[in-house]
């Protein structure tokens, strides 16, 4: 806890307070024991129950209800630490001007699994507004209800920003319907393009020329109920490296699945193929694409450290303290790997080395 704490904000422990987190200090009577609590119940706990006795065995006696409504009433003082967490040290988007009176909404979906089940059981569907560092909206389904931007709400200023699951004519349309605006990735085959002369085309002939990292646009056509709809496409032409480290994940999952990649999957990992209704130009799309790799490789990490797939309680509260206690340890994590430098730049004495 000692080393925890120095990852944190100056005024945790008054925010905690201030935020209504500790407002009866019965069995939990400080900050740092309240703290200590929901962290426990992210990682060793994995239940109330279990949270409750290990509590016990630390000389803290407090009962598994009392627990969830600890939980409860802390997660907006959790979200509060892991936005200052990841702002201190340089993991937040700062907002360009160009983007006035906008929201980016980063929209994404996580397989969380029951104790013992070998595979997913449900899917955690949450929007996260980049800028405002709040989850806007979470959703519980089962794995079967499947990825769709249609489960959440969205107002005129959104701009979505969603990866290949999403890149479908529906989910172009349920945005457009809603008002807001959308960056969606696109995967091989994802739907037909056309010119203004209904003639099908080949986006990929677009790309053709560009060099690594640089990006190009098109303007094109989908149809919906017989009818063509204008849509932006913007190509960006990936470094040899990363396409190398691409195509070898294609090819294991294709041989995982006992399939042959296909030539045209092959020239897509080439690229970096995003549609779009917004009026910026491609620089500025990829430019709001790429701030989902802020928080994604965050939630990676929150995958792969701290048992992101493990099913909350289905109290709306408590699923936003899950969430923000489980960023808030990545943000702490990505944080010491920050600050840690090897070689080192100074000795024990603060003096720097040579």
């Amino acid at each position: 806890m000692e080393v925890l704490k120095e990852y944190l904000p100056s005024c945790w422990e008054e925010k905690c307070r201030e935020l209504g987190a500790l407002c009866r200090a019965r069995e939990i009577k400080t900050p740092e024991e309240l703290l200590a609590l929901n962290l426990l119940y992210m990682t060793e706990g994995e239940s109330l129950q279990i949270t409750s006795a290990l509590m016990k065995l630390a000389g803290i006696n407090v009962n598994k209800n009392a627990v969830h409504e600890r939980i409860k009433g802390s997660w907006e003082w959790l979200g509060w630490m892991a936005k200052s967490v990841l702002g201190e040290n340089g993991f937040l988007m700062e907002k360009p001007e160009w983007l006035e009176g906008k929201e980016l909404c980063l929209v994404d979906g996580s397989e969380l699994a029951l104790k013992g089940s070998k595979g997913g059981d449900y899917l955690l569907h949450y929007m996260f507004s980049l800028f405002e560092f709040s989850c806007r909206q979470f959703e519980l389904t089962e794995k079967k209800e499947g990825e769709k931007l249609s489960l959440f709400s969205y107002k005129k200023g959104d701009i979505v920003i969603a990866d290949r699951n999403y890149g479908n004519i529906k989910a172009i349309e349920y945005v457009k319907e809603k008002g807001a605006e959308f960056i969606l990735r696109l995967r091989t085959g994802c739907f037909k393009m056309y010119d203004e002369q209904g003639n099908e085309i080949d986006i990929l002939e677009y790309g053709k020329g560009l060099k690594d990292w640089e990006s190009t646009e098109l303007e094109c056509f989908y149809k919906q109920d017989k009818e063509f709809k204008p849509l932006k496409v913007c190509l960006m032409k990936k470094g040899e490296a990363k396409t190398q480290e691409t195509e070898k994940k294609l090819r294991r999952k294709a041989s995982r699945n006992q399939r042959q990649l296909s030539e045209r999957s092959i020239g897509h990992n080439n690229y970096i193929i995003v549609a779009t209704n917004l009026l910026y130009t491609d620089r500025q799309i990829f430019e709001l694409y790429r701030a989902r790799w802020q928080i994604e490789l965050v939630f990676k990490r929150l995958k792969s450290l701290f048992g992101f797939g493990n099913v909350p309680s289905k109290n709306p509260d408590s699923v936003k303290a899950w969430f923000y206690g489980k960023l808030l340890l990545a943000g702490v994590c990505e944080a010491s790997i920050k600050r840690s430098h090897f070689p080192p730049t100074h000795n024990s004495s603060g003096r720097e080395c040579i």
